[in-house]
């Protein structure tokens, strides 16, 4: 058989085999497909709406908070509840957010929530849904009474909390004035302006720990959100009773993180005079050894495997180049003799 016929055949089964092995080497990677966003549940709502002839919610910036804070909170404490840190009601969590909250503040004024919790691939519509099941949540989404909207999605620790808050603002836009709140036993000003004090994440220490000094206006929750740990989880490490921290506390947020060791970038260039290039009769061995690699030898990881099949690939490829090259060489010498 000519010379240059049977490299190509040595190439078209180099080919072959290297695509048959590719789907062993490349694992999938597992992706969290993650639950929807707040616009996905207020979407949702005013499609709900819309089918029922009423007209759809306006979104409304203070609302979007206090959702979210909601959702956060739940999130950290893995808890779903309508009280808020240190206990706060619903419609003490409006008014100090400065909600200009329409209705009879002492019974609780004009005001709805809905929440719930599931497994972090839970969609928006699967809340929605749920909601449906009863009329108090119904109700929440499809008031003729309420106006406006605010929605929160948290996710954490494999599970998604979802939160929307409705609510029909005054006829002035301006938040009436404080008031005694029914059940809450205290007096919260209306203007009063939920403050979020800004936590600077703190990196792990010689020994891996990450430790968290408090500063003013941190609260315990807030921290937990930040480091996306539970309030647990802090109350456990530092054996606290209760929320209660001070400016000053030094907190120990996780114990002995691993640091992450980064390969080297370092590429070796290996001298031309000791890679020999094979010639065409020693292609057949170097694709039987490359591809009888047992695949314990093969890092489970993405990047690994990339990098496996990157090594081989180089390999082949040089081997084949090289082999076609003497190849060629060789058969211009036999048809040009000298």
């Amino acid at each position: 058989m000519p010379g240059h016929i049977k490299t190509f055949i040595l190439i078209f089964a180099a080919l072959l085999t290297l695509l048959s092995n590719s789907t062993v080497w490349a694992q999938p990677v597992h992706m969290p497909r993650y639950a929807g966003s707040p616009y996905d549940l207020i979407n949702a709502v005013n499609a709900l709406r819309a089918a029922y002839g009423l007209p759809p919610y306006s979104v409304n910036s203070i609302l979007m908070v206090t959702a979210q804070n909601q959702a956060d909170f739940m999130a950290v404490t893995g808890n779903v509840t309508h009280s808020g840190p240190g206990g706060i009601s619903f419609t003490d969590r409006l008014l100090a957010a400065g909600y200009p909250l329409a209705g009879d503040l002492s019974a609780g004024g004009f005001r709805a929530e809905n929440i719930t919790s599931g497994n972090e691939s839970m969609p928006a519509s699967a809340a929605i849904n749920g909601w449906m099941g009863d009329a108090p949540h119904q109700n929440t989404m499809l008031s003729p009474n309420l106006t406006e909207i605010g929605a929160g999605v948290a996710v954490l620790n494999g599970r998604v909390y979802y939160v929307i808050d409705c609510a029909l603002p005054t006829t002035s836009n301006v938040p009436q004035a404080s008031t005694q709140i029914a059940g809450s036993a205290s007096a919260v000003p209306a203007v009063e302006a939920e403050v979020i004090y800004p936590v600077i994440l703190s990196t792990p220490n010689s020994e891996g720990d990450v430790i968290h000094e408090v500063q003013s206006g941190q609260t315990l929750w807030q921290i937990a959100i930040s480091y996306e740990v539970k309030i647990d989880d802090i109350k456990r490490l530092n054996n606290l009773f209760d929320d209660s921290i001070y400016p000053g506390n030094k907190l120990l947020i996780k114990k002995e993180v691993a640091s992450t060791v980064l390969p080297s970038t370092e590429s070796v260039t290996p001298a031309l005079t000791a890679t020999p290039i094979p010639s065409a009769t020693s292609i057949p061995t170097l694709i039987q050894t490359v591809t009888q690699m047992p695949l314990s030898s093969v890092s489970s990881t993405p990047k690994n495997n990339n990098r496996v099949m990157i090594s081989v690939t180089a390999i082949i490829a040089l081997a084949l180049l090289g082999g076609v090259f003497f190849t060629w060489l060789g058969s211009s010498r036999d048809d040009n003799p000298g």
